[in-house]
């Protein structure tokens, strides 16, 4: 019997059983109950195998690590089960949108363990070693490990404005850009590492500063020096070649490239004149960015630091501004608070992110971008316009009209809610579920297809009998014009160009089974068999009889 070996080898046998196996053994008696239930080997080794093992929690002395395997095995359950209720839930959505007020959201933020459970396993989805496996779990795991980041940002981010903590919000705001663009830097720790040691490097020109300042410097004199340490010594200057990079607008960014715009340049100085001692109020200029001190004989005084920190007077502030007929306003001059200069970041962010190639990734990250807006100003109705109008998600839609207080929810509700009724007719189009596939329908979903006319290869996700498009839509793509017109079998494929598009049956062929690497290819199929791609359990929801083939 297993139990009279050496207790060594009794755990090195059962250390290589499977955590379904060993359970039941623990009721065979309490022989093996005690051993498998006491055993720091077995559960550290499950603890491995499930990348569990080497949490920060782990440093706190607790020795009993079927504790700690049940709970943070639980925990990866749990998550598994929000993931697949993503896939349903989002089957016929055009953009996955996860609401960030959901408790699933804020309690795996505020828990440290929990917190770094949500971040490994996600991770671990997403850069699964089989590309051709998981799709649907890898899928919406990008999505969830993006809202995740999000907010735990928020959560940063909320505590920087509250201290008034302008350099670490403009790190927050640049970490939320990474995220929505999936860096690696932001991704793929529970530490996000910048391009550049941020804190070092502003460390480095405060030191060098400090050997430059003489021990009785008028405000003139620091300022002097902060000018040839940051524009001289280290290099930084104006980003005139390309101005409208939204990269500009990140702060990490702009001192790895060494250049920038007026508001990140400021937001450097800013933090450098900080650490030096001197508080240099931020003045939100039009189409620019200035601060201002007070000089030796009691006169205000403004810095341009896009402009390598020239001072300038009030009357030359105005002469900065390119709009004609500029009148000598107060409100031009007044100091600003962090929040503002970091909504205006995002503001800037999204009207520079216009230039992102892909429509669906412009869509993706003006959305998310809209989200930070709604925290950091909500009384912006422009961007609350904006956010509502691009949110297809009729709960996230409310939440942006909650949060945008200067919304008058009564004068804009109707037109939005009767947006959201048209594109939720449309929908109901895609949802009616199909029992069988007539006869006439030749090609099966999952298949692999090439376009006769277009030649790019594609797979097949959905299909009607016949054309579902309106008129006008079918008169734009010439529909007249095929043999069989609108009266024919019409297929829903993601093509290999990263396109969703609408195929007539007669422009389509068999080819050989190829991978379509579609960002969307998760949303309906669960692997690729190297020769047709498997619906996952959402679609069949809606193909019926996918689940009886």
């Amino acid at each position: 019997m297993i139990l009279d070996l050496p207790l060594e080898l009794t755990e090195q046998v059962l250390l290589r059983l499977p955590v379904s196996d060993l359970v039941p053994l623990t009721s065979l008696s309490s022989s093996f109950y005690e051993l498998i239930h006491n055993s720091h080997l077995i559960w550290t080794h499950h603890l491995r195998e499930y990348g569990l093992l080497g949490l920060s929690s782990d440093e706190d002395g607790n020795t009993n690590t079927l504790e700690k395997f049940r709970a943070r095995f639980l925990n990866v359950r749990e998550l598994d089960a929000h993931l697949s209720h993503l896939s349903h839930d989002h089957l016929h959505k055009p953009v996955v949108e996860i609401d960030l007020e959901q408790d699933v959201i804020r309690s795996r933020i505020t828990n440290p363990d929990t917190h770094e459970i949500t971040f490994r396993h996600l991770n671990s989805l997403v850069h699964s070693p089989n590309e051709f496996t998981n799709l649907t779990a890898r899928f919406y795991a990008q999505s969830l490990l993006i809202t995740h980041i999000q907010a735990g940002i928020l959560r940063d981010l909320e505590r920087c404005i509250a201290e008034n903590d302008l350099f670490q919000g403009s790190l927050m705001v640049s970490r939320w850009v990474g995220a929505c663009l999936f860096e690696p830097s932001v991704v793929h720790s529970t530490t996000p590492t910048e391009c550049i040691p941020v804190r070092e490097t502003i460390r480095d020109i405060v030191e060098q500063c400090r050997v430059l300042i003489p021990s009785s410097a008028s405000i003139e004199d620091v300022i002097g020096v902060i000018n040839r340490v940051l524009y001289l010594d280290f290099g930084l200057q104006k980003n005139v070649d390309n101005y409208y990079d939204f990269e500009n607008n990140r702060i990490d960014k702009v001192l790895y490239q060494k250049k920038g715009i007026p508001i990140t340049i400021c937001i450097l100085y800013h933090e450098i004149a900080s650490q030096l001692g001197l508080r240099l109020p931020l003045i939100n200029f039009p189409r620019h960015f200035l601060l201002s001190f007070q000089d030796s004989s009691n006169v205000t005084m403004y810095i341009d630091c896009f402009n390598k920190g020239n001072l300038l007077t009030r009357a030359q502030c105005l002469q900065l501004c390119p709009v004609s007929g500029i009148a000598d306003k107060d409100k031009y001059f007044q100091p600003t608070s962090a929040v503002n200069v970091l909504a205006r970041l995002v503001r800037n962010a999204v009207t520079f992110g216009q230039i992102v190639p892909s429509v669906q990734d412009r869509q993706f990250f003006a959305l998310n971008l809209f989200k930070l807006m709604s925290y950091l100003a909500p009384n912006d109705h422009d961007s609350a316009g904006m956010a509502i109008n691009l949110s297809l998600d009729l709960q996230i839609k409310c939440n942006f009209l909650r949060r945008f207080a200067s919304i008058n929810v009564l004068d804009t509700w109707e037109k939005y809610c009767r947006t959201i009724a048209e594109a939720e007719e449309m929908s109901k189009q895609h949802l009616k579920v199909k029992l069988s596939k007539p006869d006439h329908i030749l090609y099966s979903i999952g298949s692999v297809m090439l376009h006769k006319r277009f030649n790019y290869t594609c797979v097949i996700y959905g299909w009607d009998e016949k054309c579902e498009m309106s008129a006008a839509w079918q008169q734009q793509m010439g529909i007249s014009r095929l043999e069989h017109q609108g009266n024919q079998p019409y297929y829903k494929v993601l093509a290999d160009d990263d396109s969703e598009r609408y195929v007539a049956q007669e422009n389509l062929l068999w080819t050989r089974g190829v991978f379509i690497p579609h960002r969307h290819v998760g949303k309906y199929f669960s692997l690729f068999d190297g020769e047709r791609f498997v619906p996952n359990s959402a679609l069949k929801t809606v193909y019926k009889y996918l689940d009886t083939g």
